[in-house]
């Protein structure tokens, strides 16, 4: 499993290939159509080649990763792009879709995953999954973007990109980014509590992460329609103070308090993870949302794709951090007796990131953001995917790139 989701590791490496070494003079429309191909042809082989080599198997799946990642990538950048001469609220929307159909799709597979193995093989359902990629691929050659041949070296690139990096409204959010989501969890442990202590069936589990997806499908629809305009730091303020207690919550099953209620197990884990769901991706939204207006021109897949990379570090650390957590407190796949400590532990960690929300720009300062006009060398200037915007944008927001690379700072007044 480790091997296969190596594509996904490295998203960032896909990113700055695509920005940087156009296919027939295309940065996007390829790359998709190449990524959709990958995976189409991956779940066809799966489908029909009867074999019983695990080496065949990894390294179709190896296939089928990579190309999801790469039209990933392809499709945060194209993103970011349509949010390039955009007002607030139009950004939010474009971001808000882009995730809410992920979600929504994430909703029907993991509901159809469990039910159709019931009805016909796995065989079959590799043959079904293939449709979305083949929607996808079509949907390539519909895209419209400029032909342009410009490549420049990996150094060259490097260069550009740690000086954009340094900027400080990127930095902060890296940091920030990072801080709010590499804090323990106790996620994976619940969840061996869930099927080994309270037998959860399989189905259930399904059901139940279904409900997730459809509840962060719900939350970013709501995001979308009523709080855009809503400031950034308050946003995240009050949706941690909201969440934190329902942290809590697995402490009534765990303690048996919600047999006094008469609450079956099922119904009481299913709404807590559907209403931490909702709230965790309504913390999120505003976060990509201004990330996606304020990338550089020219380096959508790559500082887009080093943000989330941030994010995937993050939750990288906070397993291990969560790993260390469960040891220190003697908990096991058969062992339960400190788990509440464990979820004490890891809601209070859940408040740290509010001290930090003073790095984020306010209200009032995300309307002064200014990017200077782009004068910069041929060599590192590239036509953007064309999309036609219904509204004018609420703020000049041109990036600028001086001839030597030398990128001066956004300017909050």
């Amino acid at each position: 499993m480790c091997f296969i989701k190596i594509p996904w590791s490295i998203k960032l490496v896909w990113a700055v290939i695509s920005d940087n070494y156009p296919i027939f003079g295309y940065r996007r429309k390829y790359y998709l159509l190449l990524g959709s191909f990958l995976c189409i042809l991956s779940l066809i082989c799966l489908g029909l080649i009867t074999h019983n080599n695990l080496f065949i198997t990894i390294l179709l799946l190896f296939i089928y990763f990579f190309g999801s990642s790469l039209c990933n990538v392809i499709g945060e950048a194209q993103v970011v792009e349509s949010n390039r001469n955009c007002s607030i609220n139009s950004s939010a929307r474009n971001v808000s879709l882009f995730f809410a159909f992920r979600k929504l799709s994430f909703a029907i597979m993991s509901y159809l995953s469990g039910y159709l193995l019931l009805l016909i093989s796995k065989k079959h359902i590799f043959l079904i999954g293939s449709f979305l990629p083949i929607c996808v691929f079509t949907s390539g050659f519909f895209i419209i973007e400029k032909r342009n041949y410009t490549k420049s070296s990996i150094k060259d690139q490097i260069k550009c990109i740690y000086s954009i990096i340094k900027l400080s409204y990127l930095k902060n959010f890296i940091i920030f980014i990072f801080i709010m989501m590499s804090t323990p969890s106790c996620g994976n442990t619940l969840f061996f509590y869930i099927t080994n202590e309270l037998k959860f069936s399989p189905n259930l589990l399904g059901k139940m992460a279904m409900f997730q997806s459809l509840a962060s499908f719900i939350s970013i629809i709501s995001y979308m329609l009523f709080f855009t305009k809503i400031d950034i730091r308050k946003l995240l303020l009050y949706s941690t103070i909201i969440i934190t207690p329902f942290c809590l919550l697995p402490l009534v099953v765990i303690k048996k308090v919600n047999y006094f209620l008469f609450i079956p197990n099922t119904l009481f884990f299913i709404t807590d993870t559907v209403l931490i769901e909702f709230i965790a991706e309504f913390q999120t939204m505003p976060i990509l949302v201004l990330c996606s207006r304020l990338i550089p021109e020219g380096f959508e897949s790559t500082i887009y794709s080093l943000l989330l990379s941030s994010n995937n570090f993050a939750s990288i650390i906070s397993s291990f951090l969560s790993s260390l957590l469960t040891y220190s407190l003697n908990i096991t796949s058969t062992n339960f007796t400190n788990l509440p400590y464990m979820i004490i532990i890891c809601c209070l960690t859940n408040i740290i990131p509010i001290f930090f929300l003073y790095i984020l720009p306010n209200h009032s300062q995300k309307k002064n953001l200014q990017h200077s006009n782009s004068h910069t060398q041929k060599y590192y200037s590239y036509p953007s995917t064309d999309y036609i915007s219904s509204q004018k944008s609420d703020s000049s927001e041109i990036t600028k790139f001086s001839a030597d690379m030398q990128i001066d700072d956004i300017t909050l007044e």
